[in-house]
C-alpha cells in the first residue's frame, strides 16, 4: 500500500490529521504534572517549569532555553509536553530543547509525507537516520519517544513492536560512544536494586508468617519469573505448578536450590523440550508462597492471565514495581507530581539478553534462554554490547552518567544526629569501619550488610553530613582492587564488577542527594 492510500485509509477513521480516534482517546487519558521540577538543578539552574505554559524558559548548565509549541493543535501538544516531562525525569534537561523539537518536527514529517503515526512509520524513519552519522542523537530521541507509545499501549504500537525496536539498524558512529549500557539497557542500575530489596524484605515478611495480600504475592510472582527468565507472556500462561521444581532439599535455615521448567514461545517443526532454567531462592520462596496462598494443586495452571496475557503481564509488572518503589516517588506519582515510569516484559527480556553479552556468553546460550529457534537475535546483543575495556571505564568512574531520579529516591529522609529515625548505623567496608553515614529505620533485624547495603535501601536515612564519601572511597579502593585481581587472572567479566559497580553509583546518588538538600537549605536561610 503507498503511503498515499495509507493516508487516505487512515483518514477514514479520524478527523485528526495525524492520530487516530483511538490514540485521540489514549492521548486524553495521559495525565501531564503542572509542575516539572528538575530533580538535580544546580544552585543558579531554573528548578522547574510549569507545564500549562504555551512557552516553556528555562536556564540549565549554563544555556538558556525557549520550547515553543507554536504550530501544532491541541492533542499534539500534550502528547509532545507529555514525553517532554517523562524525558526529564530519566535524562538530563540540557538536550531538552533539541529533543523538543525533534519530536515536533516530526508530528509535521509525518503528516507532509502522507504517513500514519504507527510502529511501522517510525520503523522507517529510524532507518532513514541511522544511514546518517550526524542524526545519531536524533536517532536515540526518536527510539526513546517510541519506547514511550509502547509502555503506555498506544494503538498501532504494541509490545512486539519492542523486539523489532531493538534489533534495528543503529547509527555507524553508534560504537564510538560510551553510552550504551545506559541508553539501551532498560532495567537500570537503581531499579535491580529496587527489585531485589523488594524480594528481600518480601522473603522475610514470608519467613515471618506475615499476612500478604493476594494480588501482591501474585504480581510479584509474574514479576520475579519475567526478571529472571525473561519469558515472555505466552510462556508464563503455559506454565504449570509442576513446572516448578525443588532440586536440593535441606535442614531448615540452609539454602536450597530450585528451578524452573520454561516452555518456548514459538515453536518450529520440531517438538522443543522446556528449558531449566536456575530459580534464586528469594524468587521462589515467593512463588510457593503464591501456591500455597491460592490452593494450587500440582498439575493447575501457575497463572490465569485471561485473554489478554500482554496486558495482564504489563499492568502486573507495573503495579509490582510501584509498590517496590520508594514511598516519596509513589507520593508523588499519587499526587500527580510525577509520570509513573512504566516496564514491558519485552524490556526485562531484553535486560536479559544483554546482561549475558556483558557477561561472555554466546549466541547459543543466549538463544537457548531466551528460547529462540534463530541465533539471529541473541548475536545482535553480543554484537552490540560495549567491549569490556569500556565497562571497567564506567566501572572505575571515567565515564560519569546522569544520577537517574529513582536511585536519588531510594534511600529515607535526610537526616541530622539527634532526630530519631532508628538505631544508628555501624559496618565496615574494605578493612575500616564506618559509623557515621545515617541510621535505619527497618523494624525488625536487618537481613542486609550494614553501610555496604544500606545505600540502595528505604529503610536507610542518611545524615545529610555523614562520612559518605569515605564510604565511597572505600567501595572505589575495593572495585579497583577486584578489577586488578580479574584481569590478572583474566577474568574481566568478574561479576562482582557489577555488583561493586552498583553499590558505587547507590552512594555517589546520596552523596549528589545530601548535597543538594544542604544548597536548598542554605538558599532558605
Amino acid at each position: 500500500m503507498t503511503n498515499t492510500n495509507l493516508a487516505l485509509n487512515f483518514l477514514e477513521h479520524s478527523s485528526h490529521r495525524l492520530f487516530s480516534e483511538a490514540q485521540i482517546d489514549n492521548i486524553d487519558s495521559l495525565h501531564i504534572p503542572t509542575v516539572i521540577r528538575f530533580m538535580l538543578a544546580d544552585r543558579y539552574d531554573t528548578k522547574f517549569i510549569n507545564s500549562t505554559y504555551d512557552t516553556w524558559e528555562f536556564t540549565y548548565s549554563g544555556l538558556k532555553n525557549i520550547i515553543k509549541f507554536d504550530g501544532l493543535d491541541y492533542h499534539e501538544v500534550k502528547l509532545l509536553k507529555y514525553f517532554l516531562a517523562y524525558y526529564i525525569q530519566i535524562n538530563s534537561p540540557s538536550s531538552l530543547y533539541l529533543s523538543a523539537n525533534k519530536i515536533k518536527n516530526l508530528f509535521n514529517e509525518l503528516v507532509e509525507r502522507g504517513m500514519e503515526f504507527s510502529f511501522k512509520s517510525f520503523e522507517t524513519i529510524l532507518l532513514e537516520l541511522a544511514k546518517n552519522i550526524s542524526s545519531s542523537r536524533d536517532y536515540y530521541r526518536v527510539k526513546l519517544f517510541i519506547k514511550l507509545m509502547i509502555v503506555e499501549d498506544f494503538d498501532l504500537f504494541g509490545e512486539a513492536d519492542e523486539d523489532k525496536l531493538e534489533i534495528l539498524e543503529r547509527p555507524s558512529s553508534f560504537n564510538s560512544q560510551l553510552f550504551y549500557q545506559e541508553t539501551e539497557d532498560a532495567i537500570s542500575k537503581p531499579i535491580i536494586t529496587m527489585i531485589q530489596n523488594g524480594f528481600a524484605k518480601l522473603n522475610s515478611e514470608i519467613s515471618q508468617k506475615q499476612s500478604i495480600a493476594d494480588n501482591t504475592i501474585k504480581n510479584a510472582s509474574v514479576l520475579g519469573l519475567i526478571y529472571v527468565t525473561g519469558m515472555r507472556p505466552v510462556q508464563l500462561s503455559k506454565l504449570s505448578v509442576e513446572d516448578i521444581k525443588i532440586d536440593t532439599y535441606t535442614k531448615e535455615g540452609e539454602s536450597m536450590r530450585y528451578s524452573i521448567l520454561v516452555p518456548y514461545a514459538k515453536q518450529g517443526r520440531f517438538n522443543h523440550a522446556k528449558i531449566s532454567i536456575k530459580l534464586p531462592e528469594e524468587i521462589a520462596t515467593v512463588i510457593l508462597q503464591y501456591i500455597k496462598q491460592f490452593k494450587l494443586s500440582t498439575n493447575h495452571q501457575l497463572f490465569d492471565l485471561g485473554n489478554y496475557a500482554v496486558t495482564y503481564c504489563t499492568t502486573a509488572i507495573n503495579e509490582q514495581l510501584f509498590e517496590f518503589s520508594p514511598q516519596e516517588y509513589q507520593q508523588r506519582v499519587s499526587n500527580g507530581e510525577l509520570i509513573q515510569i512504566k516496564y514491558t516484559s519485552s524490556q526485562f527480556r531484553h535486560h536479559i539478553a544483554y546482561s549475558m553479552a556483558l557477561s561472555g556468553s554466546s549466541a547459543e546460550d543466549i538463544a537457548y534462554i531466551l528460547g529462540h529457534s534463530s541465533l539471529v537475535t541473541a548475536r545482535h546483543y553480543i554484537f552490540s554490547s560495549p567491549s569490556l575495556a569500556q565497562i571497567r571505564a564506567m566501572a572505575l568512574g571515567r565515564n560519569p552518567v546522569y544520577q537517574q531520579m529513582i536511585a536519588m529516591l531510594m534511600t529515607g529522609n535526610i537526616i541530622t544526629h539527634e532526630q530519631g529515625y532508628g538505631e544508628n548505623i555501624v559496618g565496615f567496608v574494605n578493612s575500616k569501619i564506618h559509623s557515621n553515614i545515617g541510621k535505619c529505620s527497618y523494624k525488625a533485624d536487618c537481613f542486609l550488610e550494614p553501610v555496604r547495603s544500606c545505600y540502595g535501601c528505604v529503610y536507610f536515612n542518611p545524615y545529610v553530613n555523614g562520612n559518605h564519601k569515605e564510604v565511597l572511597e572505600c567501595i572505589q579502593n575495593e572495585l579497583e582492587s577486584i578489577i586488578h585481581i580479574s584481569d590478572a587472572v583474566y577474568n574481566s567479566s568478574n561479576p562482582i564488577i557489577a555488583i561493586h559497580q552498583a553499590t558505587k553509583f547507590e552512594i555517589e546518588s546520596v552523596v549528589k542527594r545530601c548535597e543538594l538538600n544542604s544548597e536548598v537549605k542554605n538558599a532558605d536561610h
